[in-house]
Parts: structure tokens; C-alpha cells; sequence
């Protein structure tokens, strides 16, 4: 075939990833060339197809310059571990630049080596994105979302599908969540949006390269007549330019996210993982080296040579640290440079490399309502008009005033919790209210304390801390909320185990007492009994009952209330995480319909 015959036999689907450019004007063949070069450094032998910057007329008035390039490359097969000459995979690999004078329009298959030249250009803003596809008579069928909040043990991605679920999801607590990606419904068929990519699918038929220019020429007459509106899509968390924010931010915590990482290595994506030592290569457990990193990890500002220097605080890494760039959040460390995970595509990236690519993690603010995720800035609109309902989950006891300890001294005759400590004063202050009361503390704990009646299950969580706003405590105490809120409706497997472990007396600190685990009630078996009972009644109530010394419920309001009015004062990093945290745990308890409180001082 000739070249234009070639060229008219490749089929492309309306699907395409869409950028702006910051300068008006054209791209240069040599910067295509070079393009071209990094993406097919793998390839086998000459390109099959390589046409650089051809005029297309769209219409009389407007042209377009596009360049396609087709290769054949050779890989190791993922399912074997060293090469084996004819075992080879062979594929076939395209990439399609259609150059606006202010747009980029890329179609690409099998293409990697390009993150320097997309850093050129900006992706469409969420806003445009979400707006150009909708309007009264769109139905959303599909929402991908990750969630913005900082707690460790929140579920971090969450994905919706229905007919409509503009009709049936709830819009409360969406401001949380971050969009994704999207699957929209109009006259015109089916599209489903990448937000963080900037990608563009249009389900339908395979169309020739004349038929894609025209619709990417119809989607940049859409992106460039946006107009801002109001829509479902406004529930979520709003964006922000970044850029514009940028010199007013003062970061103040990270939370590290692995789910990425895990994701890859689930799919087989990642082949290796090795620490780079001059020319040697030593393998290494990368899970069990950033185990300790998966928390909100506290971020100082240190001045060094007049710059500001970002640390992050951790007990491994001491060179961790955030950049803040003109157009992004991105890590640093010198130590973890040689730290490297190889993927199936052969390509080989430093772990901070990858972070950053993957942008797997979360950067709060001294502004309390902004969370920096997925390369972008975000606003929780109504984080800080919450706070009078975020309260009232707070339930003051004098009695927490004068306890010394989370779980008391303890005796070799011991019968019961003493009554200074945290689980003696729930332990007398809610057993009355139960027919069964078990101490389940310790081993692969549901809560510290389970509580069963007619009307509810409650799992009791205790925490002492002699400090006041205890960013790190209550951070604690939500993990293990959280983390146990599918526990509110155990599964019939779980039961031997927890049978086993109420059966005993309690144990703790080298100290077998006599304090039965079943604390009150006729019999553990007559527990477990009673608790299969309760699951199937259709109104019973789930109860997460918090209970803490550090923080007292004046004080919480006044320095909440100063937070508002944008005042300063010395707790205020602690408390904008603590707020956070009441956020991430009150949604989370929503979502699996369970009430929340926190017993704390007055």
C-alpha cells in the first residue's frame, strides 16, 4: 500500500486524550520527531508508518496539522522469568497528534517515553470536562471517585453504577469525594470522561483519521464555548486552580496512598522491585519498606539558604520532603532515589518517580477546607459550615476528667476494669443499657467493648492520651473505627473465632486476670446466638461510640468556631486534622448506615 492508503486504512475510535497549550501556535516538526523517537525506542526495526506534521483543511476557514507514526516493538512475555530467544510477544503500537493552533488531540496505543512532552501542555479543567458532556437531560450511569479525606483507614475509592444515579445517590457527603471518571448519557450516545487523564471516549463505531480530526475539532468548538453551570456533578468536591492558590498554601500533613501500588500489583503490572547500589541491583520487599508510610505523617516548614523547605516527618526516610511547583505537589527524597519498581512494560521508575506520576497521596492545608489530590487542588465547601452538626456528635462526661489510664492497673485477682480508667468507666456507664456486654480488646479485635440489645449493636472504642487535641490519638482511635465498621454485620464464619476468644478471661500485660470477657449476658454461645438474631431484624440501629480524655467538648467548639472566623491560635494544625478526621469517620458511618458519637470531656 502507499502511504495515503495506509493512512486511510487505520481505524481510530472517538477516544483521545485532550490538552491545551499555553502558547498559541503550532507544534515544530523537529519537537514531533523527537516525540516520536522517545516513544518508539523499543521498536523493531524502521516505523511502518511515519508522517510528521501533514495539513488537514477542515473547513475553508480552519486547518489542522496532524502526524501519526505506527511501529512494531518485541517484549519479554510477563509469565516467564528470564528471556527465551523466540519467546517473544510481538505487538503493534500507534501514536496520533492532531495539533490545534491551541489545542492537542492524542490517540495512542502501546506507547510509553512521552511524560516529558504531555509536561508541556495542561490538561482540560475538571470544570470544562464535567460541563461540556451534561446538561438537564443527562443520566449518569457510571461514577469512579476517590475520597479526599485523611484518614488512613477511610475507604479510599469508591465506584457507582446505575440507570440514573442522578435519581437515586444520596448527595450527602459527596463533597469529600474527588470525581474520577465518568460515564454519561446523551442523545448522542454514550462517553465516558477520564478527569485526571483528560481522556475522552465516545462509544460507538470505528471511524477513519478524516472522521476523528472532525469530531476533535467539534469537541475543542465545545471546550472553547464553555460556560460555567450548576449541576449534579456540583455535589462533589469543588477544584481550584492550583496555580493561582499556590503562594498561599502552608502544607501541614500527607497521607501517603498505596492503593495505586497495590492495584499494579494485583494486575501483574509490576515485575520487580530492587534498590539501585552503583551498577549492582538488589531486590527488596517495597511493600514492607513503605508499610510505615501509609498515615498522616506531619509536614514542617524548615528555612534552609532562604528557601523553604518542606519535611515530612517520619522515622525511615529523613529527607522526605514535598515540593511546591508552579503547576504541581511532588515528593522528594535523595535516600529513596535508587528505590525502583520495574513494570510489565519494561519501563523502570523510582519510586518517587512513580508517586508522583500516579499522584498517590493527599496534602492538607493550614486553609481547612483544601486538600491537594490527583495532581489538583480541592475545596470541601462545606467543611467548615458542618462544624455545628459535626458537634453534636459530641457527648460530654465529667466522670472522663478523672480517668488516668485507657485500661486501669491490673491484678492476678482482678474481676473488673478499675473505675479511673477509660473501660471501667464505659463498662459502668452503658452496661446497664445491654443484655450482653463483651470485652472483645485484644487480639483481631472488633472494638473494645461490643454492646447488644433489642434495638442495637454498638462497638465501644476507647482511647487515652494525657495531651489535649491529640491530632495523632484521635487519628488512631478513627483508624480502628473505621477499619471495623463491615464488622457491624459479621458474617456467620467470623463466629468460632470470637467464641473461642470472649470464652476466656482477660490477659494483658503478662497478667492473666479473672475479668471474663463476657462482661454481662447468660452464656457466650447465648451471645453469638442473640447477635445472628439481631442481624436479621430490618430497624436495627448500628451504633460507633468513640470514647476519649484529650479532648473536651468546650474547647473543641472554641477552637472550631476560631477556625471559622480565620483566627489564629496554637492548636490550630491539630485541629483542622481532627476536623478532617470527625469529616472522614462521619461519612464513613453514613455510608454503611451506622450512628456515631464521641464520649469526651465537657
Amino acid at each position: 500500500m502507499q502511504k495515503q492508503e495506509l493512512i486511510e486504512n487505520i481505524i481510530l475510535n472517538e477516544n483521545a486524550y485532550f490538552f491545551l497549550k499555553e502558547r498559541e501556535g503550532f507544534i515544530s516538526k523537529r519537537l514531533i520527531k523527537s516525540t516520536f523517537k522517545d516513544a518508539s525506542r523499543e521498536k523493531k526495526g524502521n516505523f511502518l508508518l511515519n508522517e510528521l506534521k501533514i495539513r488537514h483543511q477542515i473547513n475553508q476557514n480552519e486547518f489542522v496539522y496532524y502526524s501519526i507514526a505506527v511501529f512494531k516493538y518485541e517484549k519479554k512475555p510477563t509469565f516467564i522469568d528470564d528471556a527465551v530467544e523466540g519467546w517473544e510477544e510481538r505487538k503493534l503500537a500507534y501514536i496520533c497528534l492532531i495539533d490545534f493552533k491551541d489545542h492537542l488531540v492524542i490517540a495512542k496505543r502501546n506507547i510509553s517515553g512521552i511524560k516529558d512532552f504531555l509536561k508541556m501542555f495542561l490538561p482540560i479543567d475538571y470544570n470544562v470536562l464535567t460541563s461540556i458532556f451534561t446538561n438537564d437531560d443527562t443520566t449518569f450511569e457510571k461514577l469512579s471517585m476517590n475520597n479526599m479525606n485523611i484518614s488512613d483507614k477511610s475507604i479510599r475509592q469508591k465506584s457507582l453504577e446505575s440507570i440514573d444515579l442522578k435519581e437515586n445517590l444520596s448527595t450527602l457527603g459527596l463533597q469529600s469525594y474527588i470525581l474520577n471518571n465518568l460515564r454519561v448519557n446523551n442523545e448522542d450516545g454514550k462517553t465516558s470522561l477520564s478527569l485526571n487523564s483528560s481522556r475522552i471516549n465516545k462509544f460507538g463505531t470505528k471511524n477513519n483519521l478524516d472522521t476523528f480530526i472532525n469530531w476533535s475539532h467539534e469537541i475543542i468548538n465545545r471546550i472553547i464555548a464553555f460556560e460555567p453551570k450548576s449541576s449534579f456533578l456540583s455535589s462533589f468536591a469543588t477544584p481550584l486552580d492550583y496555580s493561582e492558590e499556590k503562594n498561599n498554601l502552608q502544607p501541614i500533613a500527607i497521607l501517603i496512598t498505596l492503593s495505586k501500588l497495590y492495584a499494579d500489583f494485583e494486575d501483574n503490572r509490576i515485575e520487580r522491585c530492587f534498590i539501585v547500589n552503583g551498577e549492582k541491583e538488589r531486590p527488596v520487599n517495597i511493600l514492607k519498606v513503605l508499610n510505615n508510610f501509609e498515615r498522616l505523617l506531619k509536614i514542617v516548614s524548615v528555612e534552609e539558604g532562604g528557601v523553604i523547605q518542606y519535611k515530612i516527618e517520619n522515622k525511615s526516610i529523613h529527607d522526605l520532603q514535598i515540593s511546591l511547583n508552579p503547576k504541581s505537589i511532588t515528593l522528594r527524597s535523595r535516600k529513596l532515589a535508587n528505590l525502583c519498581i520495574q513494570l510489565s512494560e519494561d519501563v523502570v521508575y523510582p519510586i518517587l518517580h512513580y508517586f508522583n506520576w500516579t499522584n498517590s497521596f493527599i496534602v492538607t492545608f493550614d486553609s481547612p477546607d483544601l486538600v491537594y489530590s490527583n495532581r489538583k487542588l480541592f475545596k470541601d465547601s462545606r467543611l467548615l459550615s458542618n462544624i455545628d452538626s459535626f458537634l453534636k456528635v459530641f457527648i460530654p462526661y465529667q466522670e472522663l476528667e478523672h480517668v488516668t489510664s485507657e485500661k486501669g492497673d491490673f491484678f492476678a485477682e482482678s474481676t473488673a476494669f478499675t473505675d479511673d480508667s477509660i473501660f471501667g468507666f464505659v463498662e459502668n456507664t452503658f452496661m446497664v443499657e445491654s443484655e450482653y456486654f463483651i470485652c472483645d480488646d485484644l487480639s483481631k479485635e472488633w472494638a473494645d467493648h461490643i454492646a447488644l440489645n433489642e434495638e442495637s449493636i454498638t462497638f465501644y472504642h476507647s482511647k487515652y492520651k494525657d495531651s489535649s487535641f491529640s491530632a495523632s490519638a484521635f487519628q488512631d482511635i478513627i483508624g480502628q473505627a473505621q477499619k471495623n465498621l463491615g464488622n457491624l454485620s459479621p458474617s456467620d464464619n467470623q463466629w468460632p473465632l470470637k467464641q473461642n476468644h470472649w470464652s476466656k478471661t482477660y490477659r494483658n500485660n503478662h497478667i492473666q486476670t479473672r475479668i471474663t470477657r463476657l462482661r454481662k449476658g447468660n452464656g457466650v454461645e447465648e451471645a453469638i446466638e442473640y447477635c445472628k438474631t439481631l442481624k436479621t431484624y430490618p430497624n436495627l440501629k448500628k451504633k460507633v461510640i468513640l470514647v476519649i480524655n484529650f479532648i473536651s467538648k468546650a474547647e473543641l467548639e472554641d477552637r472550631l468556631n476560631k477556625l471559622r472566623d480565620a483566627e489564629d491560635f496554637a492548636e490550630r494544625n491539630e485541629v483542622i486534622q481532627i476536623l478532617w478526621f470527625i469529616s472522614s469517620l462521619v461519612s464513613s458511618c453514613y455510608e454503611v448506615g451506622a450512628e456515631i458519637y464521641i464520649c469526651c470531656k465537657p
